[in-house]
């Protein structure tokens, strides 16, 4: 996404998961409207990035994160959501949805700690499949994507 003299900032991702998102039509329509080419995965990456290096971290990364886009939507005041509950970002509206992805994230994030800690090599954890919710079907769910 960025570099500098000091670090990089990289995005992972699944491609077939991206793609799927990014067939969405609820984040088809909103990534169209921030000005992205969300029909193709080249184009919104390379927009993301240039937006990126540009301006700082935009909030529409929040979707390419997996971040409920009712969220996002909401952190960007693109919806009439009220602001519910902190946590690892702002949520608005019913903070059920948005807490289970939050877990799901907790869960991931000390998975891959613990493997770091234990001494596995960074590149084999990043190819490897256990990244548990990650690899399940329903990452990008409807409910995920509603607005």
């Amino acid at each position: 996404m960025k570099r500098t003299k000091k670090n990089a900032i990289v995005l992972f991702f699944n491609q077939n998961q991206l793609d799927e998102l990014l067939r969405n039509e609820s984040v088809n329509k909103f990534l169209s409207e921030c000005g992205y080419e969300p029909d193709s995965i080249k184009h919104a990456l390379s927009m993301l990035r240039r937006r990126y290096a540009t301006f700082g971290c935009p909030p529409e990364i929040g979707v390419f994160l997996g971040i409920p886009l009712k969220d996002v939507k909401g952190f960007m005041g693109l919806n009439s959501l009220r602001h519910t509950k902190y946590g690892m970002w702002r949520i608005y509206g019913d903070p059920v949805l948005s807490e289970k992805r939050m877990n799901e994230f907790r869960c991931a994030r000390n998975m891959i700690r613990r493997r770091l800690i234990s001494g596995e090599d960074p590149v084999e954890i990043i190819r490897g499949k256990e990244f548990g919710f990650l690899n399940k079907p329903n990452f990008i769910r409807d409910d995920y994507l509603r607005t």
